[in-house]
């Protein structure tokens, strides 16, 4: 009894199974591989232009920082304000390198190796041209690859060499700018200061100058000073005499008028009636009116000189408050004066600075060439060995892909091993193939396959 047998392919990867491939189809994968090679080998060496590479180096001059932050630590300083105007701006490496690609270097080298005439824009310079940062360093290489090392080395050295003038004109144009400006500041400056010493002069010339005022103050207040020492004094002289008239008054009333004078010769009753003036009174009447005249014209004499006193205080006042306002009028001239002066001394000084700064070639100081671009004698593209090797391995993973995709696609039978590995059917024997034809025991193992 025969059971049919239920076929099961499976895939297992046998290593003679893929050498076995790779022989069958050997010349197809040694034909494509040929074909890369030498296909990459023309185009190398006789297809694709050598590229050549010129390079410069250029080193940057970095300002000192420490010397920028002290003079923009205190911007209300007029010294730091026009040290501010007058510096150059600070630049960062990567504002060299903008600057360095820009289209008006571009432009300026155009124009200087007229290569508008051979048809290069400065488009097609921005496409030659390469420049960036050596790491950790303020070094700039500038780069440029063209096909003619002559024009690579001339394009290099040329974006050198204008950016170069580049950065003087720029930094003659702001020292130009700096001077004029501080210059106006300087012409203001003395303005102002012409003017206010003018009316310094006319406050000075005046009659009721500050010097006179001083004087005529000084002299009224001596004046009040004697004429307090005289009040004082005559207050005491008062007071002395009307404690003399007090005093005179007291005896004056205590002395009788009128004395009784004895004469024996006259009966005892007559002598009564003999009344005579006491000379003691008539003497105490005397200094009484004498005193009392003294105390009235001290009195008077008094009054006037408290009236004068009056005067000359009032005037005194007057004379102090006029004194005072010209006296701080006068120092806030003094004061403003003298920060012109100090202002005048700092923008002179501050433009001969910047003249001197400008006769010096900013754009060298800055940044300089240490390296200029030479012709190229050997071309950095294509590399040809490394081209070669390239196709080589494509064209031989191509190769390859190609042989095991032909061999997959292959499902014909041609040997009694591809009827077990298709059908999964055993050989039960092989007829041999006359030299006329190959191709009947195809035929024979499809139809035996069909029935």
């Amino acid at each position: 009894m025969s059971e049919k047998q239920d076929y099961i392919e499976t895939d297992v990867i046998d290593l003679r199974q893929i050498f076995a491939v790779l022989k069958k189809w050997r010349l197809i994968i040694m034909a494509i591989t040929f074909l890369a090679v030498v296909t990459s080998g023309i185009m190398s060496y006789f297809v694709i232009d050598p590229i050549y590479e010129a390079r410069s180096m250029l080193i940057v001059t970095m300002p000192d920082m420490s010397t920028q932050r002290s003079s923009s630590s205190e911007p209300d300083d007029l010294e730091s304000v026009i040290s501010t105007v007058s510096r150059m701006p600070l630049m960062t490496m990567n504002t060299y390198v903008g600057q360095l690609t820009s289209d008006s270097m571009y432009q300026r080298v155009q124009e200087r190796l007229s290569l508008e005439d051979k048809g290069y824009t400065a488009k097609n310079l921005a496409g030659m041209v390469r420049a960036e940062v050596a790491k950790d360093s303020n070094i700039i290489m500038l780069k440029v690859q063209h096909t003619n090392p002559h024009l690579a080395a001339d394009v290099t050295n040329a974006l050198g060499e204008e950016y170069l003038n580049y950065l003087s004109e720029r930094n003659q144009d702001q020292m130009t700018k700096s001077t004029e400006f501080i210059q106006i500041q300087k012409e203001e400056n003395d303005t102002k200061l012409n003017a206010l010493l003018e009316e310094y002069r006319n406050l000075n010339s005046d009659p009721r100058s500050v010097e006179y005022l001083q004087k005529q103050f000084t002299s009224i207040t001596d004046d009040l000073n004697s004429y307090q020492t005289n009040i004082d004094t005559a207050r005491m002289e008062v007071q002395q005499l009307q404690a003399g008239v007090k005093s005179i008054q007291e005896n004056l009333n205590n002395t009788p008028r009128t004395l009784s004078v004895p004469n024996f010769d006259q009966d005892p009753a007559e002598m009564a009636g003999n009344q005579e003036i006491n000379p003691v009174f008539i003497s105490l009447t005397e200094k009484l009116n004498d005193r009392q005249a003294a105390l009235a014209e001290k009195t008077a004499s008094l009054q006037a000189m408290q009236a004068t006193m009056a005067r000359l205080q009032s005037s005194l006042n007057i004379l102090q408050a006029e004194l005072s306002d010209k006296q701080i009028k006068h120092q806030q001239m003094l004061n403003e004066i003298k920060r012109l002066e100090e202002t005048q001394n700092v923008l002179a000084q501050k433009v001969t600075q910047t003249q001197i700064a400008q006769s010096i070639d900013m754009g060298g100081t800055t940044i300089n060439i240490a390296s200029p671009a030479l012709v190229p004698a050997n071309p950095i593209k294509p590399n040809k060995q490394l081209n070669i090797a390239i196709a080589l391995v494509l064209g031989l993973m191509v190769a390859l892909g190609l042989a095991f995709l032909l061999e997959f696609m292959d499902n014909t039978i041609k040997t009694p091993e591809d009827i077990t590995k298709h059908m999964g059917l055993p050989v039960i024997g092989t007829i041999p193939v006359s030299g006329v034809t190959t191709r009947k025991p195809r035929w024979s193992f499809r139809r035996r396959r069909k029935q």
